[in-house]
């Protein structure tokens, strides 16, 4: 098949759906298809398989960029005089065969992540912000003037907001979770980075190390962390370990007050997060909102029990009590720290990271993959 992925930006290191792209464009390669990459910024591609084509947008104002680029892609794709099989939207554009829906609807993401929400004159405030009046209008135009023909979601929460919000059809939705490279992040990266890891971030040997992987602090649920540590006694052998960008400084003052300030580590923006996961004995993310939440597959592939919001969409795929935990919302920091005493106990953390291995290889980017061309041949069927 001959396929257009269009993403505003192509660059793996920025993760999310950049990285997302760039593995799903490798693995269609693999299996002896033609890629062309539509974006408005790009990294070269070192096999030099991928056929690059730029969308000029206006940047130097979010809501000028947001729309340039929905109005220019398909036209660009229109110009290339290219007969393409299908055409899969990663970014809000006005034309795409398959638009993939990667972070819920966008008022769901501003209830639960702007204070301002929870009353009717902020949410009249944040709807007047160009940036948010623009991106609400443009998701609002892609729904209900259908610029797809079929949606994807990397979850059923996700699937679920959109159903509520612009009245479709479920049809219209397939849910696919995202994948994880079960090669990358394994449990056999353990004996390789364990040692030199926590020797970085001087977590002693007899102590458990708590992961807490993701940039945005509030709504990721670092404060529910915090929160749950300070029920712990101060002789407990646990230390956080804190991956990601934030307001460190707010998050510090915060965990001094609740007097666990000497149990957390802040180790910033890590480029080979699979080394971090290899030092960990457990993962926790309590996020106030996400529509999926892959760091959290990518510590059960490399073999750690996780601790996982219900309001994250990555709790779909964890059975509670087997391979994970699921807390309830709003967070509540005493079931965190009930699970995490759970979890010390080492026999019992390593036979559920064991069974979260196992799960995570259902969703391996190959899984992933296997059923997006599914849907490429139900969409190809409806071209027919």
């Amino acid at each position: 098949m001959k396929i257009a992925f269009v993403v505003y930006q192509f660059i793996r290191e920025k993760g999310g759906v950049e990285s997302y792209v760039w593995n799903a464009s490798k693995q269609l390669l693999d299996r002896g298809h033609e890629v062309h990459i539509f974006a408005h910024r790009s990294c070269p591609d070192p096999d030099k398989r991928l056929i690059f084509h730029r969308i000029p947008a206006i940047t130097f104002w979010s809501p000028l960029k947001y729309w340039t680029f929905a109005v220019n892609a398909p036209k660009i794709i229109k110009n290339s005089a290219i007969a393409f099989d299908l055409i899969h939207g990663f970014t809000q554009t006005l034309s795409q065969d398959i638009y993939r829906v990667g972070g819920g609807c966008h008022w769901d993401y501003m209830m639960h992540t702007y204070p301002l929400m929870q009353s009717r004159l902020g949410k009249i405030f944040m709807c007047m912000n160009p940036r948010h009046f623009s991106l609400l209008l443009l998701e609002k135009i892609i729904f209900k003037k259908k610029c797809y023909k079929q949606i994807t979601c990397i979850s059923e929460q996700c699937k679920g907001e959109l159903i509520r919000h612009y009245q479709l059809s479920p049809d219209d939705i397939e849910v696919i979770y995202n994948g994880v490279d079960v090669k990358v992040f394994t449990p056999h990266n353990r004996p390789i980075y364990r040692d030199r890891i926590r020797a970085q971030y001087a977590i002693t040997p007899d102590e458990v190390l708590v992961l807490f992987v993701g940039s945005g602090f509030k709504r990721k649920g670092l404060r529910h962390v915090i929160n749950a540590l300070s029920l712990f006694g101060a002789s407990q052998k646990i230390k956080l370990l804190v991956v990601g960008r934030g307001n460190v400084r707010e998050y510090q003052r915060f965990a001094k007050k609740k007097g666990v300030l000497d149990k957390l580590v802040f180790a910033g923006v890590c480029k080979h997060i699979h080394e971090i996961y290899a030092a960990g004995d457990i993962f926790i993310f309590p996020s106030e909102y996400d529509a999926f939440g892959t760091a959290c597959l990518e510590a059960m592939a490399s073999g750690l029990p996780v601790i996982v919001s219900s309001a994250s969409g990555v709790s779909e795929i964890v059975t509670h009590g087997e391979d994970g935990f699921t807390v309830r919302h709003p967070i509540d920091a005493e079931e965190i720290a009930k699970y995490l005493r759970a979890l010390l106990n080492k026999e019992a953390r390593e036979h559920m990271g064991f069974l979260a291995r196992l799960k995570a290889e259902r969703y391996s980017f190959q899984a992933n993959i296997e059923k997006t061309l599914q849907v490429y041949r139900k969409v190809s069927n409806i071209h027919s």
